[in-house]
């Protein structure tokens, strides 16, 4: 029993020193990622040098190293000498890092993309992969591979963007992101207009532990769009304590090259009930 119990001890700790090595590894590589991104919005030829593995392939293998490096940053410089593109910022978000051995890493993420560029603004989001390999200690990426997002894809992230907006109480991206004929019904049959929709949220002090999106589906069709969902909320509000589930819509529409909410509606579902006898 005492040898079992030494086994099972050392087992555990192997396990949670591991899992800690590949924390420290995960964090790392994404500092790497975001310095990557920096390199290239400085110009900083030597940095990407060392970011990047000599065997390093984009865009299906058919753009080695030198290629990416030289084309990445005269696009950059480009954009700058020209002064089309203002107030340019790139948000990484939703990292996954998935480690294949000690030696070898895949990491996906998104890339939010905002400015202006000829004075129209933009709002655009990249999925990217990447795959790290460590070699003589430190991390290097060899592959790289991005695609902008479908327009469903967008309209999914918009809708998580939503509940975040929601939480920090961002009335800047609701001022945005809200069409100004904008109309709510909520599961009280209440109207409400964009101001008062975003004074509601604005002003709310319900407080949240559980705020799930699910089974959210987009249909595009040309420049109007319909994304349906259920939402999970548990918190507290001035009633008291709350668990509740929602069916909803939302109504989209495509102006200037963004999507802007014209329509939203939401049914709270009512738990089921079991008939008497």
């Amino acid at each position: 029993m005492k040898k079992l119990l030494t086994t099972i001890l050392a087992m555990i700790i192997l396990t949670s020193l591991a899992l800690a090595q590949g924390g420290k590894d995960e964090q790392e590589l994404i500092k790497l990622d975001k310095d990557w991104s920096a390199a290239i919005e400085r110009g900083d030829r030597d940095a990407l040098n060392r970011l990047i593995a000599d065997d390093f392939t984009a865009d299906g293998g058919t753009e080695n190293k030198a290629q990416y490096i030289e084309r990445t940053l005269k696009n950059a410089k480009a954009d700058v000498a020209s002064g089309d593109l203002k107030n340019y910022a790139v948000t990484p978000s939703a990292y996954s890092v998935k480690f294949k051995g000690g030696e070898m890493a895949v990491m996906t993420h998104v890339n939010k993309e905002t400015g202006s560029y000829k004075g129209q603004s933009f709002t655009d989001y990249r999925k990217s992969l990447h795959v790290w390999m460590k070699r003589g200690g430190r991390w290097q990426v060899v592959a790289s591979e991005g695609a902008p997002f479908t327009e469903e894809e967008v309209l999914l992230q918009l809708e998580n963007d939503w509940g975040m907006a929601a939480r920090n109480k961002d009335k800047v991206w609701f001022e945005r992101t809200f069409a100004e004929e904008y109309t709510s019904i909520g599961s009280s049959g209440k109207m409400r207009n964009k101001t008062e929709d975003i004074a509601e949220i604005m002003s709310s002090s319900d407080t949240l532990t559980t705020d799930e999106a699910s089974d959210m589906k987009a249909r595009v069709y040309g420049d109007a769009a319909v994304v349906t969902g259920r939402l999970h909320m548990v918190g507290k509000d001035k009633d008291g304590s709350f668990d509740r589930n929602y069916y909803w819509t939302d109504t989209f529409v495509k102006r200037d090259g963004r999507w802007q909410v014209v329509a939203s509606q939401s049914t709270l579902v009512k738990p089921e009930t079991t008939a008497k006898k």
